[in-house]
């Protein structure tokens, strides 16, 4: 799976500020910034990207190691 391709698919289903996918085809490293996660536990935050990605986590994506922030846990962190 294309690294691009996974980046298109989170970043159309996740409205967001700030996105940054690396990966080799199979293990992916997810940072992202939405307003979206805001009163959000990071599990959830983390199911709202599952749910984005859908069937691709049974077979095309073999490991994300996800990252989300809220704008102001981001500028905090910065």
């Amino acid at each position: 799976m294309e690294t691009e391709t996974v980046r298109k698919i989170i970043a159309d289903g996740v409205d967001h500020e700030y996105l940054h996918l690396t990966g080799d085809g199979r293990h992916f490293d997810l940072t992202i910034v939405s307003a979206a996660f805001k009163g959000l536990g990071k599990i959830q935050q983390h199911q709202m990207i599952y749910k984005v990605l859908g069937d691709l986590m049974i077979e095309d994506v073999h490991a994300l190691n996800i990252k989300t922030f809220t704008p102001e846990a981001w500028a905090e962190r910065s």
